[in-house]
C-alpha cells in the first residue's frame, strides 16, 4: 500500500481510521522520539513521554488547519509534552541565576570535523535536566530566553545562565576529545 498524502491522512485519522493512525504513528515515531530523548534523557520516560503526546496528536487533529507543516504541528505537541513532565518534576528547582554562568571555552576546529551527530546527541544527553532542557528549547527548537522563561517559569537570567552552562559543559567534553 502506498503512503498517504499528508491531508488525506490527517482526513482518515480524524475519521477513526486505524490504519491511518498507525501510518501516522509510524511515519513520526522515530523523529519525534529523538525529540523526547533530546528533553527527557532516558529511553523509557522518553517512550512514556512519546505515547502521552501522540494521544494530544490524535485528539488534537481535527484542530490542525494545514496551513503549516504537520511534522512541525506534532513536534510542538511532542516538545510542550516533554516541557510538561519535566515541569511536574521540577528539574527547574535547582538551577542558578546568570551571575554563577561560567565563561565559554573555545574549541578547535579539528575536534568539531570528527565529531558526529551522535556523538553531540549524547552529550546533550548526558547535561543535567535544567541545562538540557534549556538547551534544547534555544538551541534546537529556537525559542528565545523569554520564551524559555514564561514556560518553565524561571527568570530571562537564569536561562541564559542555563543555556552557557550546558554549553560549556559540551565544549569541556568536546575538547576531552582532542
Amino acid at each position: 500500500m502506498q503512503p498517504r498524502e499528508e491531508k488525506e491522512l490527517v482526513e482518515a485519522c480524524i475519521r477513526n481510521d486505524r490504519l491511518a493512525q498507525r501510518e501516522l504513528y509510524d511515519r513520526y515515531a522515530r523523529l519525534m522520539m529523538a525529540v523526547c530523548l533530546r528533553y527527557i534523557g532516558d529511553e523509557v520516560s522518553a517512550q512514556d513521554v512519546l505515547q502521552e503526546a501522540f494521544i494530544k496528536v490524535f485528539a488534537a487533529l481535527p484542530t490542525f488547519a494545514g496551513s503549516g507543516s504537520l511534522e512541525g504541528w506534532i513536534r510542538r505537541i511532542v516538545v510542550n509534552t516533554a516541557l510538561e513532565t519535566l515541569r511536574k518534576s521540577d528539574v527547574m528547582r535547582d538551577t542558578a541565576g546568570i551571575e554563577d554562568a561560567e565563561m565559554a571555552v573555545s574549541t578547535e576546529a579539528g575536534v568539531m570535523e570528527r565529531l558526529s551527530a551522535e556523538d553531540l546527541m549524547g552529550m546533550i544527553a548526558a547535561l543535567p535536566a535544567g541545562f538540557r532542557t534549556v538547551f534544547n528549547m534555544y538551541a534546537i527548537e529556537g525559542y528565545s530566553h523569554k520564551e524559555i522563561a514564561d514556560i518553565l517559569g524561571i527568570s530571562e537570567g537564569t536561562s541564559r545562565s542555563q543555556y552557557n552552562r550546558a554549553r560549556n559543559l559540551i565544549q569541556r567534553k568536546i575538547q576531552e576529545m582532542q
